[in-house]
């Protein structure tokens, strides 16, 4: 299976998490995660964004603060040689039942109908449980939850003893104490969006 594109979400993924984020100046790299745009980029392979925004239908925020700190995202990892190929947000809060709002696939059917882009030849990372469930409701090969952000949280309400993985990218099968698998699908774990990157580049060629 050829990886032609990976998405990514933005806060506790991307940025560290600062909670209805609004000032440009808050905008911080998790470390890695440069590095894990460049080795996509030297594979061919595309990187898109895909963020929740419920601060601007909650009224904490406006669009054009997110957009701002989309445009502060985009100068620093310009600055490291890197980037994202495009970028989707919903501005919706949770009680407008929108379907760009992930779990629901409004911006994954935006991107993929722009670059022509086939669920089976992408991934998801994350650091929260809709996060899994974007890329599985998207029909993409797998969907990873990174251990930054919300990540450990997210990983206690699955069930995942995460505090020694075996590997780079560990499937939730080997890690997962609930006497069911937590969630349906191929699901992995890892540390960051760098091991993510670097376990997913792993299984390049395989099936995923």
């Amino acid at each position: 299976m050829k990886l032609s594109a990976v998405f990514f979400d933005r806060d506790g993924t991307v940025i560290f998490d600062r909670h209805y984020l609004k000032d440009p100046a808050g905008v911080t790299l998790i470390p890695g995660v440069a590095d894990a745009l460049r080795l996509l980029a030297d594979h061919r392979i595309d990187a898109f964004l895909v963020s929740n925004q419920s601060g601007i239908g909650r009224g904490y925020f406006t669009v054009d603060d997110v957009v701002a700190c989309q445009s502060r995202l985009n100068e620093l990892l310009q600055l490291q040689g890197t980037g994202f190929k495009d970028a989707r947000f919903c501005p919706h809060a949770p009680e407008e039942r929108c379907a760009c709002r992930k779990p629901s696939i409004g911006m994954w059917k935006s991107l993929s109908e722009k670059y022509a882009l086939e669920p089976a030849h992408c991934a998801m990372i994350g650091d929260k449980e809709e996060d899994l469930a974007f890329g599985r409701n998207s029909g993409m090969a797998c969907s990873v939850l990174v251990l930054t952000g919300k990540g450990m949280k997210t990983a206690a309400q699955l069930g995942l003893k995460v505090e020694a993985l075996s590997s780079k990218l560990t499937p939730f099968d080997q890690v997962c104490t609930a006497n069911e698998d937590p969630v349906s699908g191929k699901y992995y774990v890892a540390h960051n969006a760098l091991d993510a990157v670097e376990g997913l580049l792993a299984m390049h060629g395989s099936t995923l």
